[in-house]
């Protein structure tokens, strides 16, 4: 079994906590850009805005090795997760419903957007690691160029749709092979100091922050620097991920807490669980001044993120028991 590899472990993490972070943001501060509240709501929205992009690059990263227990692990993970908060509001009482709490969330409705992008990437994955391990450094160079150049066009400025802003399998694609090859040609522009990555990302970020409140000034509109296909995002996001995997440590506890980082997403965007965590972040809008509200919406953040990942541990422990039982039922060589 392959080690974890604790920094970019933390990063998964990190990533998950800036999901919540995002989807907690629009209730504790709802303004818009016509006061300094609106502005400060931008800036932590804005370095933010990678969350999505790094987790699917660390797909990338490592490269997906696509196999049926791997699928299997991850739609059990989905289904666990699903059926778990079903079960939690049953028990209590709670009005639920099989067509509008569940079903959606096994894959027979649009529940969770990002694990059919996801699936999608997965099953063309195969294909992604044959083209990466034939080509030559130049045809991935303009296979990459080509691709950027179109989503450029199409998705970003133009937004025709194929893209979707980013949320799309097509983007996913792009970010997937974006990242094996920072990792398989690291050249001068990835092997630079680990200091000059961060720099990168936040420079990437100021200027989104910067284009987008001067065009939302100016124009009324703010350039859809806002979302995940805009090429600041990107960049912000790749250089992100290249910091950390300049990080050399090792930490069991995260290594622990990052097998569930994904029940993270699961649980609380969940469609029972997601009003009691909008009316959550709405308590401390309403209950603190805006310094504290920040500082309590993080505690906030954490805190949920860590009760999902406990919720998560008993289908860690029932995996396990099942990769157990099968691999005892295969039969042995009969030679000794």
């Amino acid at each position: 079994m392959t080690e974890r590899l604790s920094n970019i472990e933390l990063l998964r993490l990190v990533s998950m906590l800036m999901v919540v972070g995002c989807h907690a943001l629009g209730y504790v501060n709802e303004n818009d850009l016509t006061d300094p509240e609106g502005v400060l709501k931008l800036i932590v929205s804005q370095f933010l805005l990678v969350c999505v992009n790094v987790f699917v690059m660390i797909s990338g990263w490592f490269g997906i090795k696509a196999s049926w227990k791997g699928l299997a692990n991850l739609l059990f993970q989905v289904f666990f997760c699903a059926i778990l908060c079903f079960l939690l509001f049953l028990a209590a009482g709670l009005p639920v419903s099989f067509r509008q709490n569940l079903a959606p969330y096994l894959l027979f409705g649009s529940g969770y957007w990002f694990v059919v992008s996801y699936l999608i990437l997965y099953a063309v994955s195969p294909v992604l690691n044959t083209f990466v391990q034939n080509a030559s450094k130049r045809d991935f160079v303009i296979a990459l160029a080509a691709f950027f150049l179109a989503e450029f066009i199409f998705g970003y400025l133009l937004d025709v749709g194929h893209f979707d802003y980013g949320f799309s399998p097509l983007f996913f694609i792009g970010l997937y092979l974006l990242a094996r090859y920072a990792r398989l040609y690291p050249g001068k522009c990835f092997s630079m100091a680990k200091r000059y990555d961060i720099l990168i990302y936040i420079v990437a970020t100021v200027l989104s922050i910067f284009g987008f409140y001067f065009g939302y000034k100016l124009f009324g509109m703010g350039f859809h620097l806002n979302h995940y296909d805009s090429p600041l995002a990107v960049a912000a996001s790749l250089f992100l991920l290249i910091f950390f995997s300049k990080l050399n440590f090792k930490s069991k506890a995260i290594n622990w807490l990052a097998t569930s980082a994904f029940a993270i997403y699961l649980f609380h965007t969940n469609n029972l669980i997601y009003p009691y965590f909008k009316k959550c972040f709405e308590y401390i809008s309403s209950s603190f001044t805006l310094p504290v509200r920040y500082c309590v919406s993080t505690l906030a953040v954490v805190l949920i993120a860590l009760i999902c990942i406990l919720a998560d541990k008993p289908r860690v422990l029932i995996w396990k028991w099942i990769t157990n039982f099968f691999k005892d039922k295969q039969p042995r060589n009969a030679i000794q």
